[in-house]
């Protein structure tokens, strides 16, 4: 309780020295921006991004009319389409646009907040806009959602002041009415009408606001004396805001398609817990886990309340406070019901499923709300209620340290992948006029085409055909219609399968293709292929191509190296590594026994692996692999790929094209992140030394027992553990020569009863390939040491007794073990015994 007072008194030092001033403001803001600009660019565009990029590369008509059809009004799209042709269509410029709507959003929490409990409560609701997790993920997005938040909060700000400031004040000296000043009133008036209009304009879901704008002005007309003027005139502007909405509803209305992505409703509960952990934390996956946080906040916020209710009942400010808190209290409760209500399963228009974003432009709500909430602690009343002083530090406190344990999570996993750029450069750089590329994509034409025609896009690149048109998935009967008007106008045809086996799972345009064209070229990228049909005997060169990054080396005579195509700079675990290269090679030299006379290739100097190499930090070659040249005399492309494991040392790698009796060319670098770092011998519990077959050694293990959030507990060999505990086992390997070979980890406790769900002794088993995939064991590094760590999760009806922990290696086609000699082997059954685990009684 001592640390948390701590904290509490703090926070509470700190928010103090916050302050009204511009100066606290600024601050706010410049936080909010850096957040909301940091890594905004490094993360690939997704399906709904590239939706709007294509959307608005169209004619400013065109855009306009297609948005009709489409599932949200322009607004948003009209914004953008002048955008992308000024800042221009990478990744960061094409989201900074939802920057600067989102910081203005933040900017409008000071006035909203200073409209209902002053400065400090204003500055206390912009840094929790600022902060917020939620509100930095769609301020990251291309898309509207930002845009609709700014204009609802805007809306709420305009009625707020208009239903503060009545058309007629009481005049003490006289008892008579007057007319507050016209234009003030008026602009107000405006200014609800313009903020409404838009956020109707961005998305339809906006037309919620003014369900809960009628429901709120209704009731604090029932305590007004001028109730009659109050609701006429609110009706004759909100009817203004319905009369500028109408056109757009009479073009769209007839051109909206019924369809449904809900699969199965969801409850009530469960929209309402996600909006409180999108609130609280901005987390919209596992949200039963954050129920604690939400709750937690949740007391903040009703406790807040209740001083306020308090203080405002001692100072006669009850009824102002009261009806302030009612705009609060529906704008924020009401929202989840309504996304509860129209996720539904209906017959009209567009049924959504209940997606994070629709709770986005009632969320500054909440953190207005919550700020005012908040404000009490930087000028605690001497007479307040319990709440003042430490008590509301600790509560500011736990608010901070959610949002800040929070936020770095939003970046954790952000980075720029090699998902479709290399493909499209492949075509970029050896297409020919007359080509065409052929798209098999599942409706991901959005992604390839936003990279196909990005700049700097060639200007003479093929034209795309996105199949199947006719059906939902191509089928042999369709094909020909399809891929014949193509093949007649086209002497050679790219065939580009993205997602294939969402609308061609039979691969019926590959095999249409290979019937009536030669294959010239084809380029796996992991799931997705890339194919080149053509006439037999066409060369494929990128003559005339634009690298990437472009130069001029020699590393050996007859060799030029004429730039590079390097999509990424950052790379970890399982990320595809690609590396394009220009070159150009002289007249055919062939090495003694390494194949016919129309290649050429070249040897690299520094090992036994030929031509291109990934070279780590210390400057040792980490992977390398052949360059073939051919045709001579031409630019060629070579894209060749890396793996990039688990075990692999973090850190700065370069690329390499190296020629006998030549000097390395040094390329581009990328920045390896998130793999393991090697752990010392005396971090091992249990050192021992045992060989699986040619070159592999198990060093070491440790046994744990596991304990929730308080960790893990370190276990003794015999030590005792209870049926239904999950026990952690580190396995240290190390490699003591190549590993030709991907092998299969086992881990198993044994015991001596017969276990009926595994039809043998096994009572627990964890089999996997090294760091679950991510280290397979033919790129192990020589001498390198790695922790691999196995799950043994003991089911309840585990009998009493000793058990076998026994480890090994197999091939998975065969199931065939390693054999296995030194510490702890049992070379008759190929296992390493561990040692034992005693199960007691629960």
């Amino acid at each position: 309780m001592k640390i948390i007072d701590q904290i509490g008194s703090g926070c509470k030092r700190i928010l103090s020295g916050l302050g009204p001033s511009c100066l606290s403001l600024v601050l706010g803001l410049l936080v909010a921006f850096a957040l909301r600009v940091y890594r905004l660019g490094d993360q690939n565009i997704w399906w709904d991004e590239g939706l709007a990029i294509w959307a608005v590369r169209h004619h400013f008509l065109e855009t306009t009319l297609w948005t009709a059809g489409d599932v949200h009004p322009p607004l948003y799209f009209w914004l953008l389409w002048p955008w992308v042709r000024l800042a221009g269509e990478s990744e960061f410029a094409a989201r900074y646009l939802t920057v600067m709507v989102a910081m203005l959003t933040v900017a409008v929490m000071a006035p909203l907040g200073r409209r209902l409990g002053g400065p400090r409560a204003g500055a206390a609701a912009l840094w929790l806009l600022a902060l917020s997790r939620f509100h930095v993920w769609w301020s990251q997005e291309m898309r509207m959602y930002a845009l609709a938040a700014l204009a609802a909060t805007l809306s709420f700000y305009a009625l707020l002041r208009w239903i503060s400031e009545p058309p007629r004040t009481q005049s003490a000296s006289t008892n008579a009415w007057k007319p507050l000043p016209l234009l003030r009133s008026r602009r107000l008036e405006i200014s609800w009408v313009g903020a409404t209009v838009a956020a109707l304009y961005t998305i339809y879901f906006s037309a919620l606001l003014l369900a809960i704008q009628n429901l709120y002005v209704f009731i604090v007309g029932l305590r007004r004396t001028d109730w009659w003027a109050l609701w006429r005139r609110w009706l004759i502007i909100q009817g203004a805001a319905l009369a500028l909405w109408a056109p757009w509803l009479a073009l769209a209305l007839p051109r909206m398609r019924s369809w449904s992505v809900v699969q199965e409703p969801v409850s009530p509960g469960f929209v309402f817990l996600l909006d409180g952990v999108l609130l609280t934390l901005g987390i919209s996956t596992h949200v039963g886990d954050y129920l604690g946080a939400v709750l937690v906040e949740g007391a903040v916020l009703l406790w807040g309340t209740g001083v306020l209710l308090f203080q405002a009942r001692r100072s006669g400010a009850l009824p102002q406070t009261r009806d302030k808190l009612w705009l609060l209290v529906l704008g924020t409760l009401i929202p989840p019901l309504m996304v509860w209500l129209v996720t539904q399963p209906r017959m009209l228009f567009y049924t959504p499923r209940v997606e994070a974003r629709y709770f986005l432009s009632f969320a500054p709500l909440f953190y207005a709300w919550l700020g005012w909430t908040l404000s009490p602690c930087l000028h605690p009343q001497p007479f307040g209620p319990p709440g003042g002083g430490r008590g509301v530090g600790v509560r500011a406190a736990l608010v901070l340290v959610l949002m800040l344990w929070a936020l770095p999570g939003h970046y954790a996993d952000r980075r720029l992948r090699d998902d479709l750029q290399s493909m499209v450069r492949v075509v970029w750089a050896q297409a020919k006029p007359g080509d065409a590329v052929v798209l098999v994509s599942g409706d991901r034409y959005p992604l390839f085409l936003y990279y196909y025609d990005r700049a700097p896009a060639p200007a003479d690149r093929p034209p795309v055909y996105p199949i199947p048109r006719e059906s939902p998935v191509l089928d042999v009967a369709g094909v020909e219609t399809e891929l014949a008007p193509v093949a007649r106008s086209h002497s050679r045809v790219w065939l580009a399968q993205v997602e294939r086996h969402l609308q061609d799972p039979e691969s019926v345009a590959e095999a249409w293709l290979a019937e009536r064209y030669t294959r010239l070229l084809t380029l796996e990228f992991g799931h997705n292929r890339l194919s080149l049909f053509g006439p037999a005997g066409e060369e494929v060169t990128a003559d005339g191509a634009h690298p990437q990054y472009p130069l001029f080396a020699t590393p050996a005579a007859g060799l030029e190296v004429l730039g590079y195509d390097l999509p990424v700079r950052e790379v970890r675990p399982g990320d595809p590594l690609r590396l394009g290269l220009y070159l150009r090679a002289g007249p055919p030299l062939v090495p003694e026994g390494l194949g016919g006379e129309e290649c050429f290739w070249y040897w690299t100097a520094r090992s036994s692996l030929p031509g291109v190499m990934l070279v780590e930090p210390s400057g040792e070659m980490m992977w390398g692999t052949l360059l073939t040249l051919c045709p001579p005399n031409r630019t060629i492309y070579r894209l060749v790929e890396f793996p990039v494991t688990a075990c692999m040392p973090a850190g700065r790698y370069h690329f390499e094209v190296t020629a006998p009796d030549g000097k390395p060319v040094p390329l581009g670098e990328v920045q390896v992140t998130h793999t393991q770092p090697e752990p010392s011998s005396a971090e091992i519990p249990h050192p021992m030394m045992a060989h699986l077959g040619e070159s592999v050694r198990l060093v070491g293990y440790g046994l744990y027992r596991e304990r929730g959030i308080l960790g893990k507990q370190p276990l003794a060999p015999g030590a005792g553990v209870r049926p239904g505990e999950r026990l952690l086992l580190d396995l240290y390997w190390q490699a003591d020569g190549p590993v030709g070979e991907n092998y299969v980890v086992f881990t198993h406790l044994v015991g001596t009863v017969h276990n009926p769900a595994t039809g043998n002794p096994v009572w627990a088993q964890d089999d996997h390939e090294p760091l679950r995939g991510g280290c397979p064991t033919a790129r192990w590094i020589l001498g390198r040491l790695l922790r691999d760590r196995y799950e043994l999760v003991l089911p309840a009806d585990t009998p009493a007794g000793e058990y076998l922990l026994e480890v090994g290696m197999y091939r998975w086609e065969t199931g065939e073990r390693l054999p296995v000699s030194g510490d702890g082997a049992d070379p008759q059954n190929r296992r390493i015994l561990l040692g034992t685990v005693r199960v007691g009684g629960r």
